[in-house]
């Protein structure tokens, strides 16, 4: 069995709910990466879509309303239903199985995204989204800080060599002024002033 008809196998496990819940089939999607071809199915209902995506097994499951988007493991984690959640991505020599789960797991949603406003999709999605933008601010925080203290030695070599233009103007490059140090100021105040005595 290749991947689309295993695919294609399982989702005949999940159509009748999806149908059930006015979701119809809308495309595939196939994109080619280092581990193979990877398909993904989705169905869509209105403002909201159902995504799943297969290598052969079911390696990703979506939930989408407009933009904003969680994954299964999140959704069912942020819910509170971690620990009765019975699709985990898992690879198992029963392709139908990880459908069956999947099934399985749909009642915990039922009420908030296939029949109701994905409140808590909506709500999960942003807070989700927050997390990782205070992360990315976090992890590139700390990078700028790296670079300011790599400014910071170089503007002291180039003081060292007596060339007190060029340390001066990589002081001024410093995002985190709290990172120079009362050496630094002095070197910044000897630049200035030889600056100032040579124009």
């Amino acid at each position: 069995m290749d991947a689309l008809e295993g695919l294609e196998t399982g989702l005949e496990v999940l159509e009748p709910f999806l149908q059930q819940h006015h979701f119809g089939f809308d495309t595939y999607e196939t994109i080619k990466g280092s581990s193979g071809q990877f398909t993904f199915a989705k169905y869509k209902n209105e403002h909201k879509q159902f995504i799943l995506g297969y290598n052969y097994s079911v390696g990703q499951v979506v939930y989408q309303y407009d933009n904003l988007q969680l994954s299964h493991d999140i959704y069912l984690n942020q819910l509170g239903l971690a620990s009765k959640q019975r699709f985990q991505d898992v690879q198992t020599n029963n392709k139908l199985l990880p459908f069956t789960y999947l099934l399985q797991d749909f009642k915990f949603l039922v009420d908030d995204f296939f029949k109701g406003e994905c409140v808590k999709l909506k709500e999960f999605s942003i807070l989700h989204e927050n997390i990782i933008t205070e992360y990315d601010k976090k992890a590139r925080e700390g990078y700028n800080i790296q670079f300011d203290n790599l400014r910071i030695g170089k503007a002291r070599e180039e003081f060292k060599i007596k060339n007190f233009k060029r340390s001066l103007q990589i002081y001024m490059t410093v995002e985190y002024k709290n990172l120079i140090s009362e050496l630094d100021e002095n070197i910044i105040a000897y630049c200035e002033r030889n600056i100032a005595r040579s124009i």
